[in-house]
């Protein structure tokens, strides 16, 4: 049985199932936006969808490494980290500790 790709996150440097990551794109201008499709062109990163990871990743200079180039949290990522870790505070809190993944804050800031 074959497996499938794996990436590193950028955050805690895990190699994991490509799926499971969220790919990010460097576009021209510098900023970093998320590749929901994973189609877009240019060089990719990915993370995991954790707010922790995010943080991680979004700091010490991680993305201008990874992308060859200086670049810049673009304001979607910001949103979206600071919502999945207000999410899962507050959902955590409120359910008996169910969390809302990070993932679910990136897409629904990026369809906002």
């Amino acid at each position: 049985m074959k497996a499938g790709p794996r990436r590193t996150c950028l955050g805690c440097r895990q190699a994991r199932p490509k799926g499971a990551l969220v790919r990010l794109v460097r576009r021209p201008d510098g900023r970093v936006v998320t590749d929901p499709d994973g189609r877009a062109v240019g060089r990719g990163a990915y993370v995991c969808a954790d707010a922790e990871c995010m943080e991680r990743a979004f700091s010490r200079g991680r993305l201008t490494h990874a992308f060859r180039a200086p670049s810049e949290v673009g304001p979607e990522l910001v949103i979206a980290n600071a919502r999945a870790g207000r999410r899962r505070a507050v959902v955590g809190r409120a359910r008996g500790a169910v969390e809302c993944s990070a993932r679910e804050a990136i897409d629904a800031a990026v369809k906002a």
